[in-house]
């Protein structure tokens, strides 16, 4: 019987779902795998061993949930985010993020070991030591200090271990000791899953429906800053302002505010009133009113609102203001500006968590003479951000010089602007026109800040008189409120900073709560998905990302406030910026949000939330962007799912991306993952059970292939950032991994190793939670603390280049975590490479039943005498028919000559190879391939031999 080869070109398909076994009419079957564990897709069509991982350090708390959340600030700057039990660590190409250093005087050799060196630690923060003379057991290893005076600690292991050092070399001189980067957050390790994030360069947002919004900013290495967002403008609103005009008393009255303008165009909220009248009508009267203001730090500019004149009466608060004017100095003058009421100033506005003070009621006025009017503070409540100021108006007048020529009823004014334009009319006069008294007929408005008054001159409004000086007091008449803050279960106290004014406040209606969704859009902040309305969405003005201030009328920049309209409620998770728009996953289905049409801007008088696809979106992982596909997990169940704009329907559409590997999925659930892009296209998504689910995902190429990943333990979290590596730039891949070692449950950060062999089988990394040593030859070695109690090989290059597999063994519990390899062949005398962890589970591939087409073989007995494999950078492989019957491929053991090389294997090895199969009869017609050795490896292509029974004869 002729043996007849057949070929399967790639591993395109990855690892299919067992219940499509038998659904070989679809042409993608012809690519797949029935298992591919520890193996992943390669883009170009064939299946790589999953590299091995560096350990880095492990978790400040292995007893806490851990998640890595991923910083790219630039392609150049990276950083991964440990966020544990409300703390936060960070990892900058593959090492933890140390501060300056402060140098060791002295070590103690006892138990603990004790470090003298002036500090401000604290006992529990962990410590890197380094380049200490003598007891050169501390150097390259991270300890826990305890017992920690300012100067001096004693030391710990990771997991609490004293460090005995009565053993060790006495110190000598030098030594340093840097500590681990730590900052406080207030998030439990609970709570952890439900942080959602948006980077704008250097910051990065972050929402949680138990917290308040709050911003992590990188400033260098060592300096990050943690803290709420204070919703609101951040330039301040001017004071001091003040009114003076050349008109004579009449019956109207003026009023105006005044807001401050930053280089970015951000507006202020208002001032407080600058008031003045009754005065004659300027619209009839030629006049200038003349407004003045203190200078604001970082304004640029300043914009000048007018009220209508209000005849008799004072302009009310709430009064409507418009336009009249931008001035870059502090002074405007009004001669019958028409105000543009189309343009009003900022209403304030904070439409998150909790109430918000509204109003404030003034129950008693006290009484200010001679000082300057006090400044407020609003405490309590539980809320914060709250601001407020005093405004007053004169209430009673003396006069202090009374002058000559003045008749009762006359009007007269202050001299000083500072004084607040009030208005008072003579009621008693003595011998000569002399003033003996007078009362307030407008109170005129002075602010908390404004200086100073005194005796001041005054003059006639109409008539004679001359003369006269005057003391005013002053009471408070409203407290406007600048800010109302968030959060607040109760309205906040008023205290003036001095005299005996009183006030209360009343809150808002609570708004719609905390934010859980942050993203960039259109020059937008936006912040969706509040607690208790989870399809609202607002988005702050543009460039001002914290100012979600509107005016009256609306205007195009104004802060944007809308819901998703449905027949559901629809829970927003996710909001993805893309070409077309912004992106909405909620838990019903997908919505596009723009200007109306695919790429149009939204403004607050122009915007469009239109429905897309009905898949909803799961709330955890947040979806991942790869080229213009957006992936995601349906909230039904672990289905992953693609999202494209299609130009033809002009709407978002897609397709379940896991049905072919369903398997993997059903009863599961995918709790985080990360999109590593180059080199290899790689989704790594963490399963609720440990394992990682890898995607490789090339859309233009059609190559959507589901492989998984295992390790000695079980992974807990997943991110990726950009790095520069020996073999270029790349998506560096970070986890979280859970293990047992010597006795105690740990958490350890590792980084996924670089598929790279410039100097052939010396360079491969095949195991986990690794270590290298690269150096002088050598036989014993140290800091493998990390691997105590396990199991471990790996790979060693001795000092004549040879690389051989370490035999298992398990590693020692010694806490400098030494051991010593067997001595290698004569004539080589050490080892001057060793990469060494914990093996990665038996790397499997299981390939399909056999099927070549019609007429089908399926169902008849075939037995595959041997198998050749196209290879590239391979070595140690085996092969059979069942995993109890594996035999080494002799083409790739070191040694052997090729068949089709016909040269000695040295290395690795890319060709082809033919191994053989146990000859057995099946009717399947599958075999298996392993990888035993910590050796890479990379299948092509693979052509059995097949012979088929069951034949007509």
């Amino acid at each position: 019987m002729t043996s007849q080869p057949v070929i399967q070109h790639s591993f395109n398909s990855g690892e299919w779902a067992p219940e499509l076994a038998g659904r070989t009419d679809i042409a993608k079957y012809h690519s797949s795998a029935s298992l591919l564990k520890n193996w992943f897709v390669d883009y170009r069509g064939g299946a790589r061993t999953h590299p091995g991982t560096k350990y880095i350090l492990q978790c400040l708390d292995s007893s806490k949930i851990v998640r890595l959340i991923p910083f790219q600030a630039s392609q150049t700057v990276s950083y991964v985010l440990e966020f544990g039990n409300q703390t936060l660590r960070f990892y900058n190409n593959g090492a933890p993020v140390l501060e300056t250093r402060i140098n060791i005087t002295a070590v103690g050799l006892a138990n603990p070991a004790l470090i003298t060196a002036a500090n401000t630690y604290v006992n529990g923060d962990v410590v890197f030591i380094s380049g200490v003379v003598g007891t050169t057991q501390l150097n390259g290893n991270y300890y826990k200090i305890t017992n920690r005076t300012a100067a001096n600690f004693t030391l710990t292991d990771l997991n609490g271990v004293n460090i005995n050092a009565t053993a060790y070399t006495a110190w000598v001189s030098g030594g340093s000791v840097q500590r681990v980067y730590t900052i406080v957050t207030p998030y439990l390790s609970t709570e952890l899953a439900q942080l959602k994030y948006s980077q704008n360069v250097n910051l990065l947002m972050l929402n949680h429906p138990n917290y308040a919004a709050y911003q992590l900013t990188l400033i260098t290495a060592t300096n990050w800053t943690l803290a709420a967002i204070t919703i609101g403008s951040t330039i301040a609103a001017p004071t001091g302002q003040a009114f003076a005009t050349t008109q004579a008393g009449g019956t109207w009255n003026y009023a105006y505010v005044v807001t401050a303008v930053d280089v970015n165009g951000q507006e202020s909220s208002v001032s407080g009133f600058a008031a003045g009248g009754p005065f004659l009508d300027q619209r009839a009267t030629p006049g200038t009113n003349t407004i003045t203001w203190s200078a604001v730090t970082g304004a640029v500019s300043y914009n000048i609102y007018a009220a209508d004149p209000r005849q008799t009466n004072a302009v009310p608060a709430g009064a409507p203001f418009g336009f009249i004017g931008n001035v870059t100095g502090l002074t405007m003058f009004d001669s019958n500006i028409s105000p543009d009421f189309a343009q009003g100033p900022p209403i304030v506005k904070n439409p998150f968590f909790g109430s918000g003070v509204q109003s404030s009621t003034v129950t008693a006025p006290g009484a200010y003479a001679g000082v300057t009017i006090p400044s407020v503070t609003l405490t309590g409540g539980g809320g914060t951000g709250a601001m407020a100021v005093a405004v007053a108006g004169a209430i009673s007048v003396v006069p202090v010089a009374g002058g000559s020529g003045y008749a009762i009823g006359q009007s007269v004014f202050s001299l000083s602007a500072s004084n607040g334009g009030a208005v008072y009319q003579v009621t008693n006069v003595g011998f000569g026109g002399n003033v003996t008294a007078l009362s307030v007929i407008n109170p005129g408005s002075r602010q908390s800040g404004d200086g100073t008054p005194s005796n001041a001159g005054a003059t006639a409004s109409s008539g004679g008189g001359t003369g006269l000086t005057i003391t005013i007091t002053w009471g408070i008449n409203t407290v406007p409120i600048t800010s109302p803050g968030s959060g607040y279960g109760a309205p906040p106290a008023v205290t003036f900073s001095s005299g005996a004014a009183t006030a209360t406040t009343s809150l808002g209606a609570p708004s719609a709560g905390n934010p859980t969704v942050p993203t960039f859009f259109d020059q937008r902040f936006g912040q969706l998905g509040p607690v208790s309305n989870p399809q609202l969405f607002n988005f702050s003005q543009p460039g001002s990302y914290y100012n979600f201030n509107i005016t009256n009328p609306t205007a195009p920049d104004n802060a944007i406030t809308g819901t998703l309209v449905s027949g559901q409620l629809n829970t927003i998770n996710a909001a993805i910026p893309m070409p077309q728009g912004l992106i909405i996953l909620s838990d019903k289905q997908a919505w596009l949000l723009n200007g109306g049409t695919p790429g149009l801007g939204i403004s607050a008088t122009q915007i469009d939330a239109s429905s897309q696809a009905y898949n909803g979106c799961a709330s955890n992982p947040p979806p991942i962007i790869a080229n213009d596909n957006i992936l995601y997990v349906q909230s039904k169940g672990s289905i992953v799912r693609d999202l494209v704009f299609n130009f033809y329907t002009q709407v978002y559409t897609g397709n379940d991306i896991s049905v072919l590997s369903s398997h993997l999925f059903y009863g599961f659930t995918i709790d985080e993952w990360a999109w590593a892009e180059e080199p290899f296209k790689l989704v790594y998504a963490v399963r609720n059970d440990g394992i990682i689910l890898t995607l490789t995902f090339l859309k233009e190429q059609e190559l959507i292939a589901w492989t998984h990943r295992t390790t000695l333990g079980a992974f807990q979290s997943v991110a990726t950032v950009t790095e520069s590596t020996a073999a270029g730039i790349v998506d560096a891949i970070y986890v979280v991994t859970q293990r047992a070692v010597n006795g105690n449950s740990v958490q350890y950060i590792e980084r996924v190793t670089e598929v790279f062999y410039p100097t052939g089988l010396t360079d491969a990394w095949q195991v986990d939670a690794g270590l290298q040593y690269n150096g002088a030859s050598a036989l014993t070695f140290t800091g493998a603390q990390h691997l105590a109690g396990l199991t471990v090989t790996g790979l060693a290059t001795d000092n004549l280049g040879n690389v051989t597999v370490i035999a298992p063994f398990v590693m020692g519990t010694t806490q400098t975590g030494t051991f010593t390899l067997p001595a290698p062949a004569s004539p080589a005398t050490g080892y001057t490479k060793v990469t060494l962890g914990v093996a990665i589970p038996l790397p499997t591939i299981q390939t399909q039943q056999i099927d070549t087409g019609e007429p089908t073989i399926q169902g008849k007995r075939k037995k595959e005498t041997g198998v050749t494999l196209k290879v590239k950078d391979a070595l140690g492989l085996s092969m059979g028919t069942s995993l109890t019957t594996q035999i080494p491929i002799k083409d790739l053991v070191i040694g052997n000559v090729g068949s089709a090389s016909n040269s000695i294997v040295t290395g690795l090895v890319t060709d082809n190879v033919r191994g053989i199969l146990d000859p057995l009869w099946q009717v399947a017609g599958q075999f298996y391939i392993t990888q035993p050795n910590p050796y890479p490896a990379n299948i092509l292509a693979f052509i059995p031999e097949l012979n088929v029974g069951d034949t007509a004869k």
